[in-house]
């Protein structure tokens, strides 16, 4: 006797259950490895934490910890990653990439440094810094639009796409890079946020008084942004 629809609806669904549990316990065990870490991270530093006392944290191995992420450098990778997903999801709600991509550039520069300076993150990310781990930076909106990419198009910068490549990707995280390295109390003085962005508007040759117009209103899109939402620079 043959099975009515409703039926093969309902096995099929028992059928793949197991399945969606396993999914569902593997993310959260992932997610529970991530937070774990970062609060270790955050408490005793990047490089006093070790993957055995990760996995004692979640009660789980290491060999388990090393499955998910690979690596306790991929760890923080990732939570960088996600942390700069998280602004720029933000930041693209207030600010179009396409018509104002030097808006955006600029204001993602000084948000995301101004985060990694609050009291909660700042040791985590000098100590990302210091321990060479360069991270992605990205001006790319979630359907891949890339913001400086734009800023040249925009200006009319004919260049080479090996050296277009530098000024996307390497120009404003070095000298983010070499601000946070310089920098007497740990991190970078208000003053200094904008230094990167203005270093590749330099390198094309923006009039001065338009990248200052520039970095006011990004400066006032973030003082805004985090006074409405002040858990952006947190860790729960």
């Amino acid at each position: 006797m043959t099975k009515q629809p409703r039926e093969e609806a309902i096995l099929e669904k028992e059928f793949d259950k197991p399945s969606q549990q396993l999914l569902h316990t593997s993310a959260s065990r992932r997610d529970a490895i991530m937070r774990a870490s970062i609060h270790l991270f955050l408490e005793q530093g990047y490089s006093n934490t070790t993957v055995r006392q990760i996995a004692q944290a979640t009660d789980t191995s290491p060999s388990l910890i090393i499955y998910h992420f690979g690596s306790k450098q991929a760890i923080a990778q990732a939570f960088l990653k996600a942390k700069m997903q998280e602004l720029r999801s933000e930041l693209l709600q207030l600010v179009d990439i396409r018509t104002e991509p030097e808006l955006f550039c600029c204001t993602f520069v000084r948000l995301f440094q101004t985060i990694m300076s609050s009291p909660a993150l700042c040791r985590f990310y000098h100590d990302m810094i210091e321990e060479g781990l360069f991270r992605e930076f990205f001006f790319s909106s979630n359907d891949g639009i890339n913001a400086s990419m734009l800023i040249l198009s925009k200006r009319n910068v004919k260049l080479p796409p090996d050296i277009a490549n530098f000024y996307t990707h390497y120009i404003i995280p070095s000298v983010e890079m070499a601000l946070w390295l310089s920098a007497d109390t740990g991190v970078p003085g208000d003053e200094k946020l904008d230094i990167p962005f203005r270093a590749l508007m330099g390198l094309i040759c923006v009039p001065t008084e338009e990248v200052d117009a520039t970095c006011a209103h990004g400066r006032e899109i973030v003082r805004r942004l985090l006074e409405e939402k002040p858990e952006l620079a947190s860790y729960d």
